[in-house]
């Protein structure tokens, strides 16, 4: 069974990729949320008592810069009633962030577009920090692993040659974005994980997830897995 979150994966066999929609890094967003409400107690005790909340897209301002972030889980606002069950956490504007999730995506034309997630990842941890030192700055990179892709953007299917070559560079391009060490003050990314994919956004309730080589196995610091509980063990030292 793979330690990815099922609900991602169905929504990507359900509802394709399209590049210019923020709809897969939602459903991934909403995953990563569930998970770390699931198994990370102190995460979990704080939603059901109404004091932290999430919310997805989430602008972030420092000075005069906004950074629009995937996933954010912060404190509820004054007088924040608990959830309603069956919700575990409340879906509204946090008074102040503690987590930001930042997700991006490769699905073709690898080698160019790691170029720019790794931009990404490191402006994100840059903006973080400088909201407040103590926040949790994850990333999450999603990499597609088939030979054949069709892009909505497209009229033609494009063709990846090598495309483990091409899975283990970015993976290496992910590893080498600044990381923290979990040491407050420090620049980089407190929490890593890379999601491999094999989707050709024909066929879609063929796409699957990709979880031996070249995907992170269990173990290695960027596995979902590790990235769950890095988060969970962060938060605990930092926020209870």
């Amino acid at each position: 069974m793979s330690p990815n979150p099922p609900s991602f994966l169905h929504h990507l066999q359900t509802e394709g990729y399209h590049p210019r929609s923020n709809k897969h890094s939602n459903a991934l967003a909403e995953a990563i949320l569930n998970d770390l409400v699931t198994y990370c107690p102190e995460i979990a005790q704080k939603a059901a008592a109404g004091q932290i909340v999430y919310d997805l897209n989430f602008n972030v301002s420092v000075g005069t810069t906004d950074w629009n972030i995937d996933l954010v889980i912060g404190l509820a606002p004054l007088g924040m009633n608990p959830p309603e069950p069956p919700m575990k956490i409340t879906r509204t504007h946090p008074a102040s962030v503690q987590v930001a999730v930042e997700i991006k995506s490769v699905m073709t034309e690898h080698r160019k577009a790691i170029k720019n997630r790794k931009r990404d990842f490191e402006a994100h941890h840059i903006h973080a920090h400088q909201y407040n030192s103590k926040i949790i700055a994850g990333g999450v990179l999603v990499l597609n692993a088939s030979t054949t892709f069709r892009s909505p953007l497209r009229p033609d299917i494009t063709t990846h040659r090598n495309p483990q070559n091409l899975i283990l560079h970015c993976i290496n391009e992910m590893k080498s974005v600044g990381s923290s060490g979990g040491i407050i003050g420090e620049q980089g990314l407190d929490a890593k994980a890379v999601v491999v994919v094999d989707s050709d956004n024909i066929d879609l309730s063929d796409t699957s997830y990709v979880v031996s080589k070249p995907a992170p196995p269990m173990g290695d610091p960027v596995h979902y897995d590790a990235f769950i509980q890095k988060i969970c063990e962060l938060y605990r030292m930092r926020f209870t």
